[in-house]
């Protein structure tokens, strides 16, 4: 039987894990993210983490991940856990530990996994399970790891939820209806339908508060912009941020180049040594600009016009260029 996730046992604390990995970094050189969840037999969310883990591979940052939630578990006094991963390395390398040589960059996360499960170890007690599941099944945990990337945020734990957090913990729990999908209407080629039959009525779909949110102004509308675009910090699934349009319509941005003067903003248009308009806006909204002000064209240090307190007139330039304003003079042969 297909589930989109499975409460576990009564007792048990399920924990979530996934790490995506993109393929080209971000400005950071970050380039991994990792996403925890904790779940009790109710399907509500006891504990979370999210966030980049630079210089890891995925098996590192998926240990780390279990292990920062272990600990948490621990504090908790919580002895019967369940672990579910997709990567199936990791599910094998920790029920075969014994018959499997590590390697080094394998030993640390490994044995602190062992270490806090030894360590706090009460026969008849402390209980650990852990299963390889298929993506469908973990779908708030691989939304909470590319959340981390989208928003360049560092690992760390925090409380409640994120962004659309709450509709994954609702879908898997088969609280809230499946995303709509979009249409694909047949091709009646160029001819007319003279007389037709009149279009049926629209069905509509009533959505809780835990849907998208739909905001009109979009980062791209080629589809083709669509992977340059993917991983900037403004960008939401092809929409801009509320931040990112706050910052585009202050005007605050126009001092770092006149592309952001205009009402229509080109992001691809080169504003830099290797710069950009969307790199402004990627690090305005992370809070970043000062890495990249030395390579932009329009100097950040300029101050314009109409910020300067007080201009000299023509004939005091002239007087203290030891000249006598207004009086015509020659020059001698």
């Amino acid at each position: 039987m297909d589930f989109t996730w499975e409460i576990p046992e009564l007792g048990y604390k399920k924990i979530n894990v996934h790490c995506v990995i993109i393929q080209n970094p971000l400005q950071n050189e970050n380039r991994v993210s990792v996403g925890v969840v904790i779940r009790d037999s109710e399907g509500e969310n006891l504990w979370g983490a999210l966030g980049l883990l630079p210089s890891q591979t995925e098996e590192q940052a998926l240990m780390s991940g279990i292990h920062d939630a272990l600990i948490h578990a621990q504090e908790k006094k919580w002895d019967l856990l369940h672990i579910e991963t997709t990567n199936r390395h990791v599910y094998d390398t920790i029920r075969h530990q014994e018959h499997i040589f590590l390697e080094d960059e394998q030993l640390e996360v490994y044995s602190m996994f062992n270490t806090i499960y030894a360590n706090h170890f009460a026969e008849g007690k402390t209980k650990r399970v852990i299963a390889c599941i298929p993506q469908r099944m973990n779908g708030t945990a691989e939304y909470m790891a590319q959340y981390g990337i989208d928003k360049g945020l560092e690992f760390g734990e925090f409380t409640g939820t994120v962004g659309n957090m709450d509709y994954y913990l609702a879908r898997d729990m088969g609280m809230t209806m499946p995303l709509p999908n979009p249409e694909v209407l047949q091709n009646l080629g160029e001819g007319e339908v003279i007389d037709g039959p009149p279009p049926p009525p629209s069905k509509k779909r009533k959505y809780d508060d835990l849907s998208f949110e739909v905001r009109p102004l979009q980062c791209f509308r080629d589809k083709d912009k669509e992977k340059v675009m993917e991983h900037y910090s403004f960008n939401d699934k092809g929409i801009f941020t509320e931040k990112a349009v706050k910052a585009m319509t202050s005007g605050s941005l126009s001092r770092f180049s006149p592309v952001f003067n205009g009402e229509m903003v080109d992001l691809n248009v080169v504003v830099g040594r290797g710069i950009y308009a969307r790199d402004i806006l990627h690090h305005a909204v992370i809070g970043t600009m000062r890495v990249i002000i030395p390579k932009l064209y329009v100097s950040n240090h300029v101050r314009p016009l109409a910020e300067v307190d007080e201009l000299m007139t023509v004939n005091q330039v002239l007087s203290l260029l030891g000249f006598n304003p207004g009086k015509a003079s020659t020059s001698g042969p």
